[in-house]
């Protein structure tokens, strides 16, 4: 009698389990199988993020050889080209060597485009400024001062990782277009507050000497050569494998700059 019931007991949880997995079954499949599609969507990112970075660092090496050996334009178009395609933080750096070897060619407002190409691509504020602050330097050097000041307001501002930089241009080049009350406020706080870059400090407190003695101010001596560039790491050249990090090739819509 006990086997008896034992067996009417069992059938009626059978009956039961098979109750339930014919009502959930296909919800707990379909969880299954999301899962394992997530986990190999991520794992595929990472594989083709991978990938990507690996042709994009062999296709900067190859920029930066072709620079490092005289063939500037050479150079640029590859750097343009990997812009394109590469992640952000490459792509605004490749877009600022492009830039700076268009301002060896003498290409200034070439250069003046790319630098805010390559701010417009970084992530980073730092990045970002100093992009913006290099075309800013360009302008100064071509004389066009109002266009200076327009360009460094905001990056002038206590919130920008490059306000002493920006404030010393704005300071400049509002000597330059005849607004010496802007020129002594940047002058006076680039010359007293604590924590501004030694170098600028010196020649803040210089420039007010001389406005202080009616004396003209000489050019701004710092360039964008004296600017720092992000670098971004490259894997070891063991790292790069042909078949993985296949040339970025450029193509004719990366040469228009």
């Amino acid at each position: 009698m006990v086997d008896f019931i034992n067996e009417v007991e069992e059938e009626l949880r059978k009956d039961k389990y098979n109750a339930l997995l014919r009502k959930f079954g296909p919800l707990i499949i379909a969880l299954i199988f999301a899962v394992v599609a997530g986990a190999g969507y991520v794992e595929y990112q990472k594989y083709s993020k991978s990938k990507k970075a690996r042709a994009t660092a062999a296709s900067y090496t190859k920029a930066s050889k072709l620079a490092e050996e005289g063939d500037f334009q050479a150079a640029i178009e590859k750097f343009i080209a990997i812009s394109d395609i590469a992640p952000r933080g490459y792509a605004g750096l490749s877009l600022s060597r492009a830039a700076g070897l268009k301002v060896q060619l003498g290409d200034m407002d070439a250069a003046v485009k790319l630098f805010d190409k390559s701010a417009n691509a970084f992530e980073l504020p730092i990045h970002k400024d100093l992009s913006s602050l290099k075309a800013a330097y360009i302008l100064m050097e071509l004389g066009r001062f109002d266009e200076v000041k327009t360009r460094t307001g905001e990056l002038a501002l206590d919130a920008s990782p490059c306000k002493d930089l920006a404030k010393e241009l704005l300071a400049y080049a509002s000597m330059n277009t005849g607004d010496a009350e802007t020129a002594r406020e940047q002058f006076t706080y680039l010359s007293n507050a604590p924590g501004v870059l030694s170098g600028v400090k010196a020649r803040a407190k210089q420039a007010m000497s001389l406005l202080n003695a009616n004396v003209a101010l000489s050019p701004l001596e710092v360039t964008i050569e004296d600017l720092p560039a992000p670098e971004p790491v490259i894997p070891e050249q063991a790292d790069i494998q042909e078949t993985d990090a296949q040339e970025i090739v450029p193509n004719s819509a990366s040469q228009k700059d």
